[in-house]
């Protein structure tokens, strides 16, 4: 009896220790475990209500600096603009045969967005970038600036090629991923990560180097799926790759930029890492919170994964197939923002959000 009350009274002094350091604490970062089993509060998350429909296919997701939220819903040919209670602010077709699939907002509010183009002869990918505040705050009434395609040579081209992901940076330029054909050649393969300046147009392209474009060690950028600038970061960044085979690791990497060097160094390679072990599926896309926490959306094992920021799969992950509260079908996006989870659920047509319970009121 006196070992328990000595080690609740210590776990309480901890926290009153660590909450009094000026920065809320954030309990996921430390479950408490009673022989593996979690007891905080039964740290899970809790679907909200009510579930956002009326969506066909939506594959991508983010909560905007304007504290607004886009989706892209892509079978509708449009992007949604709601407000933080599900609220429809306004929407943006972008025509038919014009699927988009990737959104994100810079620091002067305007909206990037990747679709893809379908024509009779084939697919293409297309950057569009759409000047939220001219428009009067909506989507619906903003000026649009086709920016940048997959068929842009960079030096050769390849109609193969698509963008996958789009993040951007503190100065406003924005990083792509594209995938393609090797090239018999070695100059310009079709995997890359490309970083780009300009609003009005493209005036600076950089391929970002060092990296392998095919393989899986901890620098291929092979079939990358998403990618996501770090926090508070001008050079960082988080990929997901997906590779069709299910055994592969390294489907999820950190980079780290390393100025001494000028390359982009792997965070996590240890194997006693979980970020580093973990057998994803077919992860879509990733994000992070403001503890820097990383989720992981995955569209084959349908699941969401939280690592934190020593690379440790946190216990309140949680999904598997069905159309239930804690189940998806295919979900191709996340994003958080203070402190609720929003997932496309793809093939259910619909937009879940999440709390933690110990965030519950």
């Amino acid at each position: 009896m006196q070992k328990v009350l000595f080690k609740y009274l210590f776990l309480v002094s901890l926290l009153a220790l660590i909450s009094g350091c000026g920065k809320e604490l954030d309990l996921a970062q430390f479950p408490i475990t009673n022989n593996g089993n979690v007891n905080v509060s039964d740290t899970v998350y809790i679907l909200q209500s009510p579930v956002w429909t009326g969506f066909s296919s939506p594959k991508d997701i983010i909560v905007g600096n304007d504290q607004l939220i886009y989706v892209c819903d892509s079978k509708n040919n449009r992007i949604v603009q709601m407000d933080l209670s599900g609220n429809v602010v306004s929407t943006r077709s972008l025509g038919d045969n014009m699927y988009p699939n990737k959104i994100v907002q810079d620091y002067n509010f305007d909206i990037l967005v990747l679709s893809d183009s379908t024509t009779a002869v084939d697919t293409i990918t297309v950057l569009h970038r759409f000047k939220v505040v001219s428009g009067g705050g909506l989507i619906g009434n903003a000026r649009q600036i086709t920016l940048f395609s997959s068929l842009y040579p960079t030096p050769n081209s390849n109609k193969y090629r698509k963008f996958t992901g789009i993040s951007v940076y503190p100065d406003n330029s924005y990083i792509v991923t594209r995938v393609g054909p090797t090239d018999p050649i070695g100059i310009d393969p079709g995997n890359a990560i490309i970083k780009l300046k300009g609003i009005e147009s493209i005036t600076n392209i950089d391929k970002l180097s060092g990296f392998q474009t095919s393989g899986n060690s901890f620098y291929s950028i092979e079939n990358t799926s998403a990618i996501a600038a770090t926090k508070n970061s001008s050079t960082d960044f988080v990929i997901s790759r997906n590779t069709p085979d299910t055994v592969s690791l390294n489907k999820v990497i950190v980079y780290n930029y390393n100025s001494s060097s000028g390359a982009y160094d792997p965070k996590y390679t240890s194997p006693t890492q979980d970020i580093v072990i973990t057998k994803f599926g077919a992860p879509g896309a990733v994000t992070q919170d403001s503890y820097s926490n990383i989720y992981v959306i995955d569209a084959l094992r349908n699941h969401l994964y939280k690592f934190n920021t020593a690379g440790r799969l946190l216990v309140e992950s949680f999904g598997k197939y069905g159309s239930g509260d804690s189940q998806f079908d295919t979900p191709m996006g996340v994003a958080h923002f203070n402190k609720v989870l929003y997932i496309s659920d793809t093939k259910n047509n619909r937009i879940v959000r999440f709390k933690l319970s110990t965030d519950l009121n």
